[in-house]
């Protein structure tokens, strides 16, 4: 019975601090990621979502031409996916796109993730590129 008890506990723990999805409205984001989805996406929002998990708020958003976005709790992109497709890359660092395009000519950028630590993209062919956080290239992946 200890047994049935202690499993049955444990399990209520965990599910509670596992990461709540709930859908919300594009009025709902922060100001910071609506402005930069207006700013920069020509395709018409479709769905969000709030994601809400042990001490930390993020946002996934859908385009209806499906590409997904990430932001964090203060409305700042960590995460673009053109799922394939060509994103802008008006918003990301030139010295970035100016390696890019002078080094993978025949490529275009399908997805970019930033972390404290680093840029990283995504070519079209697949090829991961690295950049540290001023836009330098470090190696590829």
């Amino acid at each position: 019975m200890k047994t049935l008890l202690l499993s049955a506990t444990l399990l209520v723990s965990v599910l509670s601090a596992a990461a709540q999805e709930v859908p919300i409205l594009q009025k709902e984001l922060p100001s910071e990621a609506r402005l930069f989805i207006k700013d920069y996406f020509k395709s018409p929002f479709s769905r969000a979502m709030k994601e809400v998990g042990d001490r930390k708020i993020s946002y996934d958003v859908t385009l209806d031409d499906n590409t997904e976005i990430e932001f964090d709790d203060a409305g700042r992109w960590t995460e673009v996916d053109g799922k394939g497709k060509a994103i802008p890359t008006t918003f990301i660092q030139r010295t970035i796109v100016g390696y890019v395009k002078s080094n993978y000519s025949n490529q275009y950028i399908v997805k970019i993730e930033r972390t404290d630590l680093n840029y990283e993209i995504e070519l079209k062919s697949g090829i991961d590129l690295i950049f540290d956080p001023m836009g330098t290239f470090v190696k590829e992946d």
